[in-house]
């Protein structure tokens, strides 16, 4: 029969000291993985290669490296640290490190392909951008801390080394299992194991559901009212070039920027609209005012940085308190009435884009810049979207859009801005005008 005593003891060793090492490992790994996932050297990319290779870490060369750094003739020898939980705690810190640091790092650097353009026009600080981005990847971060504590709790070869597998002191389960099976004792053996499998699995259980607990707080819909436009301040004109890669991809393109306007921007795809709109945003290179009754950029996928809609739709308003909260109008106004409790990891990509558009268009923009904000919906809520942006021009504001809805450039636009190739044509271009007038060109 198993010991109880020697068995309580070996249980706690052991979350004490893979516990221990989780915790050390996370709170380093993951500040350095989001650091390194912002660095955009060849440094970097080969030192991610080393990380991910560090993945497959054998526990034994943790162990001779822990057991030759804390020997008498080691250089931390003088701590009397060999045959110690600590040493065993660092061992286990050292072999699961790569795998925190490592995930943290694709999971920072996931979300800076998909969020990093809207992040950077929201008009938030440093401190409210690191604190989306810890948000938005907690999901990748977790699933790597859960993997590294698997990890340690399973792990036998650096502990042994480093711990001894002392009675009551440095024993734990995966040792006990080691010498229950070395004695010939497999019934004892395949129950410890059956053991440790059970509070291992509780333990990540327990954590998972705190985490789901916490990810489905709901958020109270504020603002009955829509709000009120805020107009662009002056007639601007811009000239937008962008290189890239050796490539003029927008050709001294002008742009006037009028306040009380719409100017939609067409052309084939890979035309360079996008890269225009960008440009006018601030993302490359240009320094612009974004935010807050500023330039918002709605760019062509739609991303969200909730997890329901309600607190989507109160997002803005939680950033900057000073605006008003319009979130229960927005609601009202783009339908998403029955959807306020919804996770928004249900929503279809309409709703996701309505949603997405409610969001900005509560930041009360005073120049709005979209990128073919109505590709998903359908002619009922492009309709609607549609009378909020006369409103929004009507209201003063300065409106730049860019869509592959010839029909819906004729409705809105003050100005029409043909693009080919990186260059904008004139509207009696044989190609422009086959385009506006929705006919097929011949390439003969």
């Amino acid at each position: 029969m198993v010991d109880g005593v020697a068995l309580g003891q070996a249980i706690q060793t052991t979350f004490i000291t893979s516990g221990t090492a989780t915790v050390l490992a996370t709170l380093i790994g993951v500040p350095l993985g989001a650091w390194c996932a912002r660095q955009s050297s060849v440094l970097f990319q080969r030192l991610k290669t080393l990380v991910t290779a560090l993945y497959g870490l054998p526990p034994v060369v943790v162990g001779v490296f822990v057991y030759s750094l804390f020997s008498k003739s080691g250089m931390l020898g003088s701590l009397d640290l060999l045959f110690t939980v600590e040493a065993m705690i660092f061992a286990q810190t050292c072999l699961i490190l790569p795998l925190v640091w490592g995930g943290s790092w694709t999971a920072f650097e996931g979300v800076g392909q998909a969020y990093s353009d809207t992040l950077s026009t929201l008009g938030i600080n440093e401190r409210q951008r690191l604190t989306m981005e810890v948000q938005l990847a907690s999901n990748g971060v977790y699933h790597a801390v859960v993997i590294a504590f698997g990890r340690a709790i399973a792990e036998v070869g650096a502990v042994i080394m480093v711990g001894g597998n002392i009675a009551g002191k440095t024993r734990v389960m995966t040792t006990s299992i080691v010498l229950e099976t070395s004695k010939g004792n497999m019934d004892q053996a395949a129950l410890l194991g059956l053991l440790l499998l059970m509070l291992s699995l509780t333990l990540v259980a327990l954590a998972a559901m705190v985490r789901q607990r916490r990810t489905t707080t709901s958020v109270p819909l504020l603002g009955q009212n829509l709000p009120f436009p805020t107009p662009f301040k002056e007639h601007q004109r811009k000239e937008i070039q962008v290189m890239k890669g050796g490539k003029m991809v927008v050709d001294n393109v002008a742009m006037e920027l009028i306040p009380g306007t719409i100017t939609v921007v067409v052309g084939e795809s890979g035309a360079g609209k996008t890269t225009l709109l960008k440009a006018l945003a601030g993302l490359e290179g240009d320094d612009v005012e974004c935010g807050p009754k500023a330039c918002v950029y709605i760019q062509q996928q739609p991303v969200v940085f909730t997890n329901s809609v309600a607190s989507e739709l109160m997002l803005s308003h939680r950033l900057f308190p000073d605006i008003l909260p319009s979130g229960k109008a927005y609601s009202d106004l783009f339908q998403l009435n029955e959807l306020e409790q919804q996770r928004v990891d249900d929503l279809s990509s309409g709703e996701r884009q309505r949603l997405v558009l409610a969001r900005q268009f509560s930041l009360m923009p005073s120049l709005l810049l979209l990128d073919e904000c109505t590709s998903n919906l359908g002619w009922l809520h492009v309709q609607i979207i549609e009378q909020e942006l006369l409103r929004l021009k009507e209201g003063g504001a300065c409106i730049v859009m860019v869509t592959h809805n010839i029909p819906q450039a004729h409705r809105l636009a003050d100005t029409l801005v043909v693009m080919r190739e990186g260059r904008t044509l004139s509207l009696d271009d044989p190609f422009a005008a086959s385009l506006l007038k929705g006919e097929y060109i011949d390439q003969s």
